[in-house]
């Protein structure tokens, strides 16, 4: 329930979230993604994970101290009022935007110990799906007037900038909803495969035209600009129930190098 993760974490006292921390910790990144954390108004659930468990030393560990944190907005929760998953009820968890209970559930943090340029954060949250050229609209699933509204993003896809010495890099985050969980329309896959195929574009300037941030700002990512891909893709190039062809196109992009490649 809303409200209910913060409440949770409010004292560091909460034992996975100290599990959490020590992990982290251990492996010590200079700037962190969390998924699925919950977003509330002030995203104080991330905060208060960072400063009361991060921050703090976990079973012997040195601590972290994230000094920047930003959580974006995210579409899971939020109504669409609409019957997307044909249940009869259109206020339902898989009636909304991103699958969800309440808003801001399933959300994203970015925890990072370097500046990050807010003022140069850039949003895709209420892109829409049909704007995709060529996009993987599910069989026979959504009238036309639905598909005219629904948004790519499930959660969100962000640009964040963080500011490393005199340095740039642009942190490319999302979290793709997972490609089950429907029916033999596959919209979930559908969809899976084209938030991943948002960054293959994002990276190629001469198929970023479509694109628009939530500012009103369209095209992709300068050719010249440092970048790192994360996040939770819930994909697979060549396991699992995703579309890989998406995944492997992006792995394949000239501008993606992936560190350590494994299944």
């Amino acid at each position: 329930t809303a409200g209910a993760l913060l409440a949770e974490l409010r004292g560091g006292a909460c034992a996975p979230a100290r599990e959490l921390a020590e992990i982290v910790q251990r492996t010590a990144p200079d700037v962190l993604l969390v998924n699925e954390i919950d977003r509330d108004a002030d995203g104080a659930a991330a905060t208060v994970f960072a400063r009361e468990y991060l921050a703090v030393g976990q079973n012997g560990q040195q601590p972290i101290d994230y000094a920047f944190v930003y959580v974006p907005p995210v579409n899971t929760g939020e109504p669409t009022g609409l019957d997307l998953d044909r249940d009869g009820r259109t206020d339902g968890p898989g009636d909304v935007y991103g699958y969800g209970a309440f808003p801001g559930q399933y959300g994203m943090a970015i925890l990072s110990r370097h500046p990050i340029l807010t003022d140069r954060i850039r949003s895709f949250r209420e892109l829409r799906w049909a704007a995709m050229p060529d996009a993987q609209r599910p069989a026979g699933y959504y009238d036309d007037a639905t598909w005219q509204r629904l948004r790519l993003s499930s959660k969100n896809h962000v640009d964040v900038p963080i500011g490393i010495g005199s340095q740039v890099v642009h942190l490319l985050a999302s979290h793709p909803t997972p490609p089950v969980f429907d029916g033999p329309e596959d919209r979930n896959g559908c969809r899976n495969h084209d938030e991943l195929r948002f960054w293959v574009d994002y990276l190629t300037p001469d198929r970023a035209g479509w694109i628009v941030d939530d500012a009103g700002v369209a095209g992709g990512l300068p050719a010249d600009a440092a970048f790192v891909l994360l996040g939770d893709l819930n994909a697979d190039p060549a396991d699992g129930a995703s579309r890989g062809e998406a995944l492997r196109a992006l792995l394949a992009h000239p501008r993606v190098q992936d560190p350590q490649p494994k299944s």
